[in-house]
């Protein structure tokens, strides 16, 4: 017997059950099931324990929440509203009137010039990540570029030395805080998260160690007031026209933010990316050569960057296969219409940047790992827009140009020096929801390459005189700071 759904009401998601509504499929397999809704209609109601959320399918209906309706909505929904219970009320969870305040004070930390200083430390972090490899050894991918995305931010937002022991406590605290949040957001039930149980235990005390060790790493950089040049730095000197600058409190929300967003999503990003070219061996030849061109066997630099097309674009379709942030969620301010369905203030929506990046009529064959979608004359403007890895509108990502740009470092430093290779009859990755999308497993061998010098005609063609900024094939140039983004 068919169910019939009345007009303007959108058809629940199946699997549901008593009190814990969609919990469970969410838990086993998220992407998996939110696929199926896709399949389903435009919108969707899901149930998360008690509460009751929208899932909008359509990218042209997900570009009207994000930004063409956007004053329609704000941050909120069930993972935005633990997070802000978990993290402070930073960038990526404050509300619409506190963001108009922070983002151009944070906007300092993520322009050009901020960037490119970052750079070496990013390259420095790459480098040291290889250096304690040895040749033949299988290396957890996931653990080792998390290893280095935090070692690369902690390294880019905290430079004064005489902190070197809080910035290595503070690696060491969010890497047990980090796996325990996608827990705390998809199981919104305040019982659970109290339960008596280590790993509760475990994720609490990670997470007050944190918060104590970022305020006193704050406290000890107003004592010294030292001339520095770093992410930390620049966001307590940063002030607005009007002369207010965070308060201890609000750089501490800020740079929990950071660490907690930055960290996973970079590392998956480079993750996946290896995780990609061990199966496919003609694009790693590709990207070598490349490399090899490029860098002649040097460390790479920011202004090599744009000279890295093909890296970039394997990057790109990288994030849409795989975007860290799969999930996204808004609550409703002001009563809005989408495809005859009537959504009223206090109303949750989310959307999956996972599954929209796998919508036929945007990106045919989307299951194929295709760069060349992001040649130059491929991106459609429908391709742009369908595109969101870092979010879009006023709430898109800060961190996008800087995440961009450490990846691209990082991939052509690793992948001067060394192959990541396949190990035989090993299962393929398959992508798990712990916060970011992490390929699971993903065990690699290290094969160690010497760095091929160019022959003649090879350097002749590589450009010399591009312009120093870095970009992907659909976004703005890495390193530029629009006035939106969390």
């Amino acid at each position: 017997m068919t169910t019939l759904t009345p007009p303007g009401v959108p058809p629940v998601a199946r699997r549901v059950l008593p009190i814990l509504g969609h919990t469970l499929p969410m838990w086993r397999d998220p992407m998996a099931f939110l696929l199926e809704q896709h399949a389903v209609a435009p919108i969707v109601r899901l149930r998360l324990g008690p509460k009751v959320a929208y899932l909008i399918t359509r990218p042209d209906l997900v570009r009207k929440a994000l930004v063409t309706e956007q004053h329609r909505f704000d941050k909120g929904g069930p993972f935005v509203d633990t997070a802000r219970t978990l993290i402070g009320d930073g960038l990526g969870t404050c509300s619409a009137a506190d963001h108009r305040y922070q983002r151009p004070l944070m906007n300092q930390a993520f322009r050009q010039p901020s960037i490119v200083s970052y750079t070496h430390a990013m390259t420095e972090c790459a480098r040291d990540v290889v250096d304690s490899w040895q040749p033949g050894q299988v290396v957890d991918v996931c653990r080792e570029m998390r290893l280095l995305a935090c070692r690369a931010l902690t390294r880019t937002l905290f430079s004064d030395p005489a902190q070197a022991h809080l910035t290595t406590r503070i690696e060491e605290a969010y890497t047990v805080l980090m796996p325990g949040m996608w827990w705390q957001m998809v199981i919104p039930v305040a019982l659970v998260h109290k339960a008596p149980i280590p790993a509760n235990r475990r994720f609490e005390k990670a997470r007050i160690q944190a918060r104590s060790l970022i305020k006193r790493m704050v406290e000890a950089y107003r004592v010294r007031d030292a001339d520095r040049v770093d992410g930390l730095s620049t966001i307590m000197a940063a002030e607005d026209e009007r002369g207010r600058a965070f308060t201890d409190d609000e750089v501490c929300d800020q740079i929990a933010t950071l660490m907690i967003g930055g960290i996973p999503a970079t590392a998956d990003l480079l993750a996946w990316t290896f995780g990609v070219l061990a199966h496919d061996g003609p694009l790693e030849q590709s990207l070598h050569d490349e490399v090899d061109t490029v860098l002649a066997g040097r460390m790479p630099g920011y202004d090599d960057i744009p000279r890295l097309p093909l890296l970039s674009r394997v990057l790109t379709e990288t994030l849409r296969l795989y975007p860290s942030v799969s999930v996204l969620s808004r609550r409703v301010t002001d009563y809005i219409t989408l495809d005859g369905i009537h959504l009223s203030p206090g109303d949750e929506v989310m959307f999956s940047p996972y599954c929209l990046h796998r919508d036929a009529s945007v990106f045919p064959d989307p299951d194929r790992f295709d760069p060349d979608r992001w040649l130059p004359g491929a991106v459609t403007q429908a391709r742009r827009e369908a595109f969101i890895p870092f979010g879009s509108g006023t709430r898109k990502c800060i961190g996008d140009s800087y995440g961009i740009t450490e990846a691209t470092l990082a991939a052509a430093s690793i992948m001067s020096r060394v192959s990541l290779a396949r190990i035989p009859g090993a299962p393929t990755p398959r992508p798990l929801l712990r916060m970011t999308l992490s390929p699971v497993p993903l065990e690699l061998t290290v094969e160690p390459r010497g760095p091929r010098t160019p022959a003649p005609e090879e350097a002749a063609d590589v450009p010399t005189d591009e312009p120093a900024t870095p970009h992907c094939p659909v976004h703005p140039a890495a390193g530029a700071t629009s006035s939106d983004g969390d």
